[in-house]
């Protein structure tokens, strides 16, 4: 079934199997007419169908998904700070970017502007896709409903018109989306007011931290071990030998919570438990600034940021001595936690330190 209108085409693909791999994906995209990156000019719109199909084509192919996952993890080990859709890999002659887009349950995107083409593929899961009458939106100066599809796992859409949606996960379950993008995309058109629309506006500036604020490296560190540890399960569900690999990295780079589960799947070499007292945790990023405060019967572990103080993470008064202990240290054993505190308190506290993203394992090789 094909639905088409105009700003927004989302097609439903036939379960045809062709191995493709992202260097092949890359190799025929760039054989198409788009044009260089330095050329102003749009593509004309065959050129965004025959990509779509494309796309299409790959991302039925596991190994052409794990070829993605092992460029995403090395986007990943990288560590920096990103807002948005950052992309693994990026076609050098025309500047198009290829990235993944991950949905935890009921998560959306909010509505937002696409002011050239984009290709949009769900990998995993579902996603449901509310777009919106453009031009009735800035004449009306609010958001005008337009259509509501639902995107099921391999189902692949694009946007040629400058078009406004808000894409959203409505399953208990994570998705995942791929995305191939135009250079141009967000570039300010200057046919509409942007005042029309604030919420569009607040959209656009949504990054709360500059990439040199210390909290953005938290930020990251959360955001990171949650997408290692999606990756990880998307590999553990392929029996491709090269997820074997990829899985050990999960590993390496992820959060204690994966490390458990990566281990579990009896196919990467075993480590050292996570539950080990000796586990050592580092603070993360530099000149973070962490605090101690008292709420009720509990205690509040926080962060002070150029937006003020953030609270991460309460736990009951028992916790005191450690949590005070965790705000001045800088990287400790999980065994150096003070206070009468059970080995399983001292293993919940450190897991729960790794999840807020304020302090990571040192995994030792």
């Amino acid at each position: 079934m094909h639905v088409q209108l105009q700003g927004d085409v989302y097609l439903h693909v036939h379960r045809l199997h062709i191995a493709v791999k992202l260097d092949d994906l890359c190799a025929r995209l760039a054989e198409l007419d788009f044009p260089a990156i330095d050329e102003r000019e749009h593509p004309e719109r065959e050129a965004v169908v025959a990509a779509r199909q494309v796309v299409t084509d790959a991302v039925r192919d596991d190994e052409f998904l794990v070829d993605c996952m092992a460029r995403e993890l090395d986007l990943v080990e990288r560590q920096i700070p990103r807002h948005g859709l950052v992309p693994f890999c990026t076609l050098p002659g025309q500047g198009i970017g290829i990235a993944f887009g991950y949905w935890p349950p009921g998560a959306r995107a909010g509505a937002h502007e696409h002011t050239a083409w984009t290709i949009t593929a769900v990998c995993r899961n579902e996603l449901t896709v509310r777009t919106y009458d453009r031009e009735g939106s800035y004449r009306r100066r609010t958001l005008v409903p337009k259509n509501l599809f639902d995107a099921s796992a391999g189902r692949v859409g694009f946007i040629y018109e400058p078009c406004i949606h808000d894409p959203m996960n409505p399953t208990d379950r994570w998705s995942l989306s791929l995305h191939v993008q135009s250079p141009r995309d967000g570039e300010r058109l200057g046919d509409h007011d942007d005042a029309c629309l604030p919420m569009l506006n607040e959209r656009r500036n949504k990054r709360l931290f500059g990439r040199d604020d210390p909290y953005a490296y938290v930020l990251e560190a959360r955001h990171r071990r949650l997408v290692v540890h999606q990756i990880a399960g998307l590999l553990a569900g392929t029996e491709l030998s090269a997820a074997d690999g990829l899985l050990a990295r999960c590993a390496e780079l992820g959060s204690s919570e994966t490390r458990r589960f990566v281990d579990g799947l009896d196919r990467v070499e075993r480590r050292p438990a996570t539950g080990d007292p000796s586990r050592r945790l580092v603070r993360t990023g530099r000149g973070l600034v962490l605090g101690c405060r008292d709420l009720g019967d509990l205690v509040v572990l926080g962060t002070e940021t150029s937006r003020g103080w953030v609270e991460e993470l309460s736990m009951a008064s028992v916790a005191r001595e450690a949590i005070e202990f965790c705000a001045r240290a800088t990287t400790f054993r999980e065994d150096e936690l003070p206070g009468r505190l059970t080995e399983p308190e001292r293993h919940a506290i450190v897991d729960a330190l790794e999840q807020s993203g304020l302090f990571q394992t040192e995994v030792m090789a």
